[in-house]
Order: C-alpha cells, then sequence, then structure tokens
C-alpha cells in the first residue's frame, strides 16, 4: 500500500503555513490562505482526507489538483470548491485557494521561497499517480 502524505499547517491572520510529509520526511514546506469557513477563492481547504492527483491547469500547466467530494472540493465540480490545486507562487495573497509549495519558509515575509523548484521536485518524487492525503490544521 502506497504511503499517505501528510500536510499539517497552522492558520494565521495572515496566512496558513505547513509542511508536507511523505512517510514523515519533509517534501516542501506550504503557503495557504487564512482559514475563511471554506470560502471558495478566500480559504485553505478544509482539514480531512483527500487524493491528491496530477493536473493540467489551463493557468498553471502541469500541477497537482486536491479532491473530496465529501467535503466540497473536486477537481471539475459542481461542489463548493473546484480546482483547488498544488501550484507554484510564494504568498497567499496570490492564491485563490490553493497551495504553494516551497522549498523553505520566505525570508523576509511570510510566503515560501522557491516555488518552483519545489513543484518540480513534487514532479519527480509523486510521478503522475494518485496518493492520499490527509490535511491536519492545528
Amino acid at each position: 500500500m502506497k504511503p499517505r502524505l501528510v500536510l499539517i499547517t497552522k492558520s494565521l491572520p495572515t496566512g496558513t503555513f505547513g509542511e508536507l510529509l511523505l512517510d514523515g520526511q519533509r517534501l516542501c514546506f506550504t503557503a495557504e490562505r487564512e482559514w475563511n469557513n471554506n470560502a471558495k477563492g478566500k480559504s485553505c481547504i478544509p482539514a480531512g482526507l483527500y487524493t491528491l492527483m496530477r493536473h493540467h491547469s489551463p493557468r498553471f500547466g502541469d500541477c497537482f489538483a486536491v479532491e473530496n467530494a465529501n467535503v466540497g472540493v473536486t477537481v471539475q465540480g459542481p461542489s463548493q470548491r473546484t480546482h483547488c490545486l498544488v501550484h507554484a507562487a510564494n504568498f497567499p495573497r496570490q492564491l485563490e485557494g490553493c497551495i504553494a509549495p516551497g522549498t523553505e519558509m520566505h525570508p523576509s515575509q511570510w510566503g515560501v521561497a522557491h516555488s518552483v523548484k519545489a513543484l518540480n521536485a513534487l514532479k519527480q518524487e509523486l510521478g503522475s499517480s494518485d496518493w492520499p492525503l490527509e490535511v491536519i490544521r492545528l
């Protein structure tokens, strides 16, 4: 059985920040919007179990999507939230309900650094398979 990815985060007024782990090993740091009652385009996704899948976005290209129809998050809809992606970005203000990976936390403001490098490393590590993802909000 494939190991589960775990995203452990803490929501702050400036955004939601965390670490994505595989078998207890950090793959990357993450940045998202702060929790805003699961509002489309304005909130991080709710805690829960998801499927992380490779996705091609017209806007962001080759990236990942997260899906759990039970909490209203799907790739194509109909649902409360669609296209919750993992794509390159550095700061929560650049996101619309998506997750930005980074190789480290940004040194001078709340966000992540080297997001393209981190996304490419995720693509290399995870390949094109679907992965179980547990999102934990502290």
